[in-house]
């Protein structure tokens, strides 16, 4: 039965393993990538998902579909949509490659926050598996202090998630805060549901950017110092935005004002000031993060204490 027992949950943990490393590999590879070299780069012809970057590095031409290291599919519509604006075809971009291997490039270098999925994914395999095997042999040979190691691994599971969300939650906390300061830039809705009252905002005529797009997600442009940006942020730490779309708030074609980001526009929102669904991240990790501690704290003394 021993044997069963590891050989299963080794199962969990070897892939659990292979999946941590692909992620501390990714997470390497857009770290270092701020520091390679650069060079231009075409966007694909192909209208579908994932865009590929052609580039030549020393006369050998070379493909990418790497956007960003750690990037993970969507099925969202307005996502690819988003994509497809920030990439059309024939965009010439800059992509940083690998110095001695130029296969390895990504068009967005440096850390973002879609790096911490597989390596996340990886632990939520492994530590499970490693737990089981440990908290088998704790309860077949009636070892409390295998218990206690078990109950340590199970806790930081929790712990673990809790504080993901939490940094998460408190940097679009902080964010949509600052946001009420950023300088503003006029923008238009470009992507969503078109206002079918009689009155309403219409898109205009011979404008390919705008796309009728029914969806809980809209997509709007704006531009700073003569450049173009596309986002599909409503406000920082956004749940849910079925209100948005039942209410028509920002219909197609419709003018907003858009805060963005000193010294990098790409980051940007429509609606700043904290509002109730800021909280609902951090929040969740805070539940998650408090109920590992309390399992820490109390739960462990508790059960290794003598009789």
């Amino acid at each position: 039965m021993d044997i069963a027992v590891v050989a299963g949950a080794g199962v969990f943990v070897g892939l659990g393993l292979w999946l941590f490393t692909l992620g501390a590999r990714n997470l390497w590879r857009a770290i270092a990538s701020e520091h390679w070299p650069r060079v231009t780069a075409v966007a694909s012809d192909s209208p579908s998902e994932p865009v590929e970057f052609h580039y030549d590095v020393g006369g050998v031409a070379y493909i990418t579909t790497d956007r960003h290291f750690g990037q993970t599919g969507s099925s969202d519509a307005a996502e690819a949509q988003l994509i497809s604006y920030r990439y059309p075809a024939g965009r010439i971009v800059t992509v940083a490659h690998h110095p001695n291997d130029p296969w390895i490039a990504t068009a967005e270098p440096g850390f973002t926050s879609d790096l911490l999925w597989l390596p996340g994914a990886g632990l939520a395999f492994a530590v499970p598996g490693v737990m089981f095997i440990i908290m088998w042999f704790a309860s077949s040979r009636g070892s409390e202090r295998g218990f206690a190691i078990g109950m340590a691994m199970f806790a930081s599971i929790f712990t673990t998630i809790g504080l993901i969300f939490l940094t998460n939650g408190l940097l679009n906390l902080w964010r949509t805060y600052q946001a009420t300061h950023w300088p503003k830039a006029q923008g238009v809705v470009v992507c969503g549901r078109l206002d079918q009252s009689t009155h309403g905002t219409k898109p205009p005529p011979g404008d390919t950017d705008f796309t009728e797009l029914s969806g809980n997600h809209f997509i709007y442009r704006f531009e700073v110092d003569g450049r173009r940006y596309y986002s599909n942020i409503r406000r920082f730490g956004q749940v849910d935005d079925s209100s948005m779309q039942h209410n028509d708030l920002y219909p197609l074609g419709g003018p907003i004002t858009v805060s963005y980001a000193p010294g990098n526009p790409a980051i940007s929102a429509v609606e700043t000031g904290i509002a109730n669904e800021n909280y609902w991240i951090p929040g969740a990790g805070a539940a998650f993060f408090f109920f590992g501690l309390a399992v820490m704290i109390f739960g462990i003394p508790a059960l290794t204490r003598s009789s």
